[in-house]
């Protein structure tokens, strides 16, 4: 009797370590995943109007092209975070794509040897200017009432990854793609590259 006591009791130690490893691993599995959890970035809120209007005042009494990034309400982020990624198609399907962050190229906005990097923050009292290190994407902070911009044609069209033409005076510059007028649309992404969550995804009318 006693000897038959004494294996039973076998059995009801192998479920109890089962039992222990199998709580173990669940604890384990459910603290991975919490620390990776709590290592994602929160994507900032914002409130974004994007506009490209191909007959803005130049403040010359002409029209050029311009594209405007608004920033309305919401939290403020800094433009280092931000990638911009833009799809225009044209009439024969060919897909112009285009991304910017803060390690593009500098472009020269009015083709002299002043450089910029699109868009820049369209401020004169906090930077001086377009070509202002302070007013270049990625080196300021984008906050409500911001508006970062693609000023004229040539830039608009960098911007887009679409062939321009400067202009000899005092002919303008011209954007090259003729799918490019009114009424065509431009796919606009802003991503927040720290969370991986846009935080502006839009199809863009041209006016």
């Amino acid at each position: 009797m006693i000897r038959g006591k004494e294996d039973a009791v076998s059995p009801v130690v192998g479920v109890m370590l089962m039992l222990v490893v199998t709580i173990i691993i669940a604890a384990v599995v459910s603290g991975f995943a919490g620390g990776l959890a709590g290592d994602a970035k929160a994507a900032p809120s914002a409130s974004i109007d994007v506009k490209i209007d191909t007959a803005a005042g130049d403040g010359m009494g002409g029209v050029t092209s311009k594209m405007t990034f608004e920033m309305l309400s919401g939290d403020s982020i800094p433009t280092k975070d931000l990638e911009i990624i833009t799809y225009f198609t044209n009439s024969t399907g060919y897909v112009y794509k285009t991304s910017h962050t803060a390690s593009s190229d500098l472009f020269s906005p009015y083709g002299g040897s002043d450089l910029t990097k699109l868009p820049f923050l369209n401020d004169m009292a906090v930077t001086g200017g377009s070509t202002n290190a302070a007013a270049h994407f990625g080196n300021f902070t984008w906050s409500t009432g911001d508006i970062m911009t693609c000023g004229n044609r040539r830039m608009v069209g960098e911007f887009l990854g679409l062939d321009w033409t400067a202009g000899v005076y005092p002919a303008p510059d011209t954007i090259d793609e003729a799918a490019f007028k009114p009424g065509a649309v431009v796919d606009v992404k802003i991503l927040h590259v720290p969370s991986g969550k846009y935080v502006y995804d839009k199809e863009v009318i041209v006016l």
